[in-house]
């Protein structure tokens, strides 16, 4: 088989054998070839034709090489990306990393993850303790993480790697010493190269390639083909897979994590429910690969469902469901009882044999529900026909045949970071529809404000509380403001495990339920309009507004936008507040827009209170400022926004219950409480020895809470009965 070479050198003497080199079928940098492609389609070694990046400000070309650069802080991983793709291949690149206590890597049969072109695949890592080891960028993580390289690697000068790929068979080595020599049956047979700028301070790489032959012999600069066959792993002997007879390990990866936040499927476990009527869903023929029945290119989450009916006898037997080989990762359920699952990556040769416990199945209708996790190329209950069964005692019924199918959340919807002021709202399976025609109480429910400093304070003073009680006193409303003093919308900083639900590796983690929202209040926009005075600015505040606003959608439909409140001078301070609230205006107008292109309520403060005095520095509301806030909000929002000495003793309940609140929300001493003081002697009750007294404490602000909102509903017109 022809081998297509790209072959780069600076010498002159090389380059008086350009001809020569080419009738042999060698590519050379900036010129033509007989190969089965051109080298511009790698790299030309003058410019970045053939490469793409996301971020393009971190990647140059410099003296042959590809620059990865930043002079302050890299916020997140980023790569660059050849155009072409790679099967059975090898690669060398001289690499040189500064400061060479900073990290790189060469990513190989990857493809990107999302828009931000993160990766997922192969990567020969770069760095100080890293250098050698073989690592899966966004998916099985460490491969081959040995300490091979160790004495070869030259710190902060060039170093020869090598990659050769063949099948999965997997060699690396630095500087003619082998690190890797791996055989990995799960691992990915195709894709893109990629070179990468590692997240932290700042740093500069230099990845010069060196030869990328297509469908090559196996051999390196210093290795026979003898010798790397030598150093693969000797294979074990295949042993029947057992049946499972002890509870499978608990996942470590984030996958569960990232499914249960945005995979409709997955709120409340929805989609495996026996109630849930499935019979819309496309069908397909299992086993198989969901990318061929109709799910072309799709990775992410897929759902299967089968629906099975058993006699008596049948229901009554010892059961084990095999399901055969998942492609990659699942969670199984049977008339909605979870039975088994694995649910970290590289799991797609283990045969699931999932035991049914006694007494789940019924006579008549049964359904088996299975959420499939797919994070690269084919998915799908994908094993042999034989090992698809349900058996029942010495009965045996095949599973191999027609089963339901539909997509959930997309590897893109995985990805996508869910912003911490939502993390802690409990999705429901169903989204809270909209208001019908604008904003209306129609029942009892949790009534939520998000935002920033202003919206955090509101609570102190209770009036828009008051007003919405009173206003609705037919209805118990819960008031939970979750806003915080530096929100924006770009970002919101928590403390280190803030409604953690995977385990930290330290100490305790947030063991706080979290909260049902049906209607919320967004008030955001005023700090935002201070970080630039730039017309770009605005543009960027909308697309994070509406990120907000997508995902917020996945919870409830009943949302209030707020806009902030002008301007102000009243310190008499020289602020130049009529360029303030000019620039102010833009982000008005945009949430005004945002309301309107999705039929949402809009309580405008910047328009009804200016011209009032209602800050005391120009920026955050005063206590007469907040309660025209209130006022202004009830007016826009149809109902009474009347505040007398009769509802004087409502409004100090609920600022009682809201101090209360906050104790529980916003408690003093987070390191204490989840976060990393937690072994401390003084997080440690002295009385009881190691007992932790700090999240009893908080956690026992629940019932202070519910005694002070009694308190509340009996204050209201009408319900006081005693």
């Amino acid at each position: 088989m022809k081998e297509s070479i790209f072959i780069m050198r600076n010498n002159k003497k090389w380059k008086n054998h350009h001809l020569l080199m080419a009738t042999l079928g060698v590519m050379v940098l900036g010129g033509g070839s007989l190969g089965a492609a051109s080298p511009e389609a790698f790299f030309n070694g003058k410019d970045l034709t053939g490469w793409s990046a996301a971020e393009m400000k971190y990647w140059s070309v410099k003296d042959g090489a590809i620059v990865g650069h930043s002079a302050v802080k890299v916020p997140r991983n980023e790569f660059i990306w050849s155009n072409g793709e790679v099967k059975d291949f090898y690669l060398s690149v001289d690499v040189k990393l500064t400061p060479d206590n900073r990290n790189a890597g060469i990513q190989f049969r990857s493809k990107k993850a999302n828009a931000a072109g993160q990766a997922i695949g192969y990567q020969a890592d770069v760095g100080a303790g890293v250098w050698g080891k073989l690592y899966h960028e966004h998916g099985r993580g460490k491969l081959d993480w040995n300490n091979n390289a160790t004495g070869a690697v030259k710190p902060g000068d060039w170093n020869r790697y090598e990659i050769l790929a063949i099948g999965h068979r997997i060699w690396t080595a630095i500087n003619g010493k082998l690190c890797v020599a791996l055989e990995d049956p799960k691992g990915e047979l195709s894709g893109q190269i990629s070179f990468q700028v590692h997240s932290g301070p700042a740093q500069t790489v230099f990845y010069r390639p060196v030869k990328l032959i297509h469908n090559p012999k196996i051999a390196l600069e210093k290795q026979t083909e003898a010798q790397l066959l030598a150093a693969l792993p000797k294979k074990k002997a295949e042993a029947p897979e057992p049946i499972q007879k002890t509870a499978i390990p608990a996942p470590t990866s984030h996958w569960p994590r990232l499914i249960a936040a945005a995979d409709p499927g997955s709120k409340g476990e929805a989609w495996a429910k026996p109630s849930f009527d499935h019979s819309k869903w496309k069908t397909m023929k299992v086993p198989g690969h969901f990318e061929n029945a109709g799910l072309p290119g799709f990775d992410g989450v897929v759902w299967f469902r089968k629906t099975i009916e058993l006699s008596a006898e049948q229901a009554k037997s010892k059961v084990i469901l095999h399901l055969g080989q998942i492609d990659d990762m699942d969670v199984t359920w049977v008339n909605g009882t979870r039975v088994g699952g694995y649910e970290d990556p590289g799991h797609h040769f283990t045969v699931r044999n999932y035991p049914v416990p006694a007494g789940l199945l019924q006579t008549g209708k049964n359904t088996i529900a299975v959420r499939v996790m797919d994070h690269g190329y084919s998915g799908g209950i994908a094993g042999k026909p034989e090992q698809l069964a349900l058996q029942l005692g010495q009965e045996t019924v095949s599973l191999a045949n027609t089963w339901h199918f539909a997509p959930g959340a997309d590897l893109e919807a995985l990805n996508t970071p869910i912003h911490a002021l939502l993390r802690p709202l409990a999705r429901p399976a169903r989204p809270v529809p909209a208001f019908p025609k604008g904003f209306k109480v129609t029942g009892d429910q949790t009534i939520v404000i998000l935002g920033g400093a202003n919206a955090a304070e509101s609570s102190r003073h209770g009036w828009i509380e008051t007003l919405l009680a009173s206003g609705h006193p037919e209805h118990q409303l819960h008031f939970r403001n979750m806003a915080w003093p530096a929100d924006t919308v770009y970002l919101q900083q928590r403390p280190r495990n803030f409604f953690s639900t995977t385990k930290p590796g330290y100490g305790e983690i947030d063991r706080r339920p979290s909260i049902t929202a049906e209607t919320v209040f967004l008030w955001f926009g005023k700090m935002e309009s201070l970080e630039t005075g730039s017309g770009e600015n605005p543009a960027a505040f909308r697309a994070a507004y509406e990120t907000i606003l997508k995902q917020l959608s996945d919870y409830t439909g009943r949302m209030v936008l707020v806009t902030p409140s002008p301007f102000e001078d009243p310190l008499e301070l020289g602020l130049d507040v009529k360029a303030r609230n000019t620039n102010l205006a833009k982000y008005v107008s945009i949430i005004r827009e945002l309301a309107n292109e999705r039929g949402l309520p809009v309580i405008d403060l910047f328009t009804e209170l200016t011209g009032k005095p209602v800050t005391g520095d120009g920026q955050m509301l005063s206590v007469e400022g907040h309660r025209l806030a209130a006022q202004a909000m009830a007016r826009q929002l149809g109902f009474s926004p009347q505040l007398s000495a009769g509802n004087e003793a409502l409004r100090e309940a609920i600022v009682a219950k809201n101090t209360i609140w906050r104790q529980y929300w916003l408690p003093t001493n987070w390191a204490f409480l989840y976060g990393n003081r937690q072994t401390q002697p003084s997080s440690k009750s002295h009385v009881r020895g190691k007992a932790r007294w700090f999240p009893e404490e908080v956690k026992s602000s629940l019932s202070g809470l519910e005694k002070m909102e009694k308190t509340i509903w009996k204050k209201l017109p009408g319900n006081d009965t005693d």
